[in-house]
């Protein structure tokens, strides 16, 4: 994971994950698609890594799209360098 791609938007569907990548980048949101980490998501699960600043305009296009998400985490690292993630109610 990139540095500063801290927020996590999970989908259920790779379908609705590729949709929304390409949303995104027509909008100008960076992004980037892979699988979700196994702490947040189940083996099938497909995730959208994206910037802070971009959160909530992210959050308005997959409303307006009408595309639901399993869940949308933010991650950061602990002491121990480990990942963690928080699901965020937006």
């Amino acid at each position: 994971m990139k540095h500063d791609e801290s927020y996590i938007f999970v989908f259920t569907s790779s379908y609705h994950g590729y949709y929304i990548e390409e949303l995104f980048r027509r909008h100008k949101i960076q992004c980037t698609f892979r699988k979700a980490p196994r702490a947040i998501g189940k083996s099938c699960n497909t995730a959208l890594y994206i910037h802070e600043k971009d959160l909530e305009s992210a959050n308005k296009l997959i409303q307006g799209a009408k595309i639901s998400y399993q869940g949308v985490y933010k991650s950061f690292r602990k002491e121990d360098n480990s990942l963690e993630y928080t699901k965020v109610n937006l």
